[in-house]
């Protein structure tokens, strides 16, 4: 088999997820196609799953992908060293810090860690390797999304910076609790680990404590505190937001609490100086050209969306509560739509299959957070 129809396949298997175990871990991809709002499941590979669900599903795919002749690596946080920098990307597993030491200890010019694309995982390693960051004084810098065990590798530099490798509102920290399999706070846990004081410690004692309080008591792990840019991203000129997890669209942070306080202010970065990752070039290579908001609509007037019928406007609200990158194609007729969420062509894979399935032209009703549908 190879290492392409092995991914494939762990994408188609990765519906049998449950879902009552949405959690911390985002932005696995997700596809519907619907016709005159009747619903068909196209893909759907995945939802946000708690700590210890992530790893049963973690091993089940590592055993299946041993039998099918692949390295374990294969399903580890990648590593990758460009000049000065290191990238680290993908699910925390555990097994980072002792890479990570070696990988030190043979390249003495890493100055730089570049955290990208991270949805957390293994608990304790996301504390140690920020105090090892710490520790030899480097810089690290959030280029995507870094989430829960990631954002205390984050907040372990000494210095700590945005990058521009992704538009500003793909680019943020997420901070929040420790959660059981079901995504409940484990208050005990977050108690053992000092997870408030490690947090104002390693700001630099900026972080509010009782801001910290109330984010690492988040009941939920699809709730977090999300930081972004403040020079670059701003909603009713706020760029940090508490998310409980309940809000309809928390992933993308709209309807949740605002907070007056940057990430600045708070000591989660210490500068707006923007740090350029060292492959730059081929990221953005990923990214299209998005289309700007039509004002046809708000992107939560859900009676606005052209596709009538109650099953279309419930799989509207499904893709209002998913996770950016994401778009969503209508026919021409109006009659077939599609979605896609979690990948970075989302536009070009919304329209796709909304042609596949309609045998027409498509055009996008919304991308990321804004209407983009015009009449003519």
């Amino acid at each position: 088999m190879r290492r392409r129809d092995f991914i494939t396949l762990l994408n188609g298997a990765a519906t049998a997820w449950p879902l009552a175990a949405r959690a911390q871990q985002p932005s696995m991809p997700i596809v519907r196609c619907s016709h005159l709002g009747l619903q068909d499941t196209v893909l759907e590979a995945g939802f946000r799953k708690g700590l210890s669900e992530l790893y049963r599903f973690a091993l089940t795919i590592i055993i299946a992908g041993m039998l099918a002749g692949f390295p374990l690596d294969l399903f580890a946080m990648d590593f990758k060293t460009i000049g000065n920098q290191l990238i680290l990307s993908g699910p925390v597993v555990g097994d980072e810090l002792g890479k990570t030491q070696k990988l030190f200890a043979g390249s003495p010019s890493i100055d730089t860690v570049i955290l990208r694309n991270s949805s957390g995982g293994n608990v304790p390693t996301g504390y140690r390797m920020g105090e090892l960051f710490r520790a030899k004084g480097l810089q690290t810098a959030v280029s995507g999304y870094c989430y829960s065990s990631c954002s205390r590798m984050f907040l372990g530099g000494k210095t700590r910076f945005f990058t521009d490798d992704f538009p500003p509102e793909y680019t943020h920290v997420g901070f929040h609790g420790h959660y059981d399999d079901h995504g409940h706070l484990l208050v005990k846990e977050i108690q053992a680990f000092g997870l408030k004081k490690w947090i104002v410690k390693y700001s630099d004692g900026k972080a509010d404590p009782a801001l910290v309080e109330r984010w690492i008591n988040i009941p939920v792990n699809i709730g977090m505190i999300h930081f972004y840019d403040p020079d670059l991203f701003k909603r009713d000129g706020v760029s940090t937001f508490m998310c409980q997890g309940s809000e309809p669209m928390a992933q993308s942070v709209l309807g949740c609490e605002p907070i007056q306080k940057s990430a600045l202010d708070l000591g989660i970065v210490t500068s707006l100086a923007i740090v350029k990752s060292n492959d730059q070039v081929e990221v953005r290579a990923m990214l299209g050209e998005r289309p700007k908001a039509s004002g046809f609509a708000a992107i939560d007037d859900i009676g606005k969306f052209p596709l009538t019928g109650e099953n279309g406007r419930q799989e509207y609200r499904r893709f209002l509560a998913a996770v950016l990158p994401r778009a969503v194609a209508l026919s021409t007729d109006a009659k077939f739509f599609s979605w896609r969420a979690g990948v970075f062509d989302a536009m070009a894979q919304a329209l796709a299959r909304c042609a596949q399935a309609s045998s027409q032209a498509c055009k996008l009703y919304a991308v990321d957070d804004d209407v983009v549908w015009t009449t003519n």
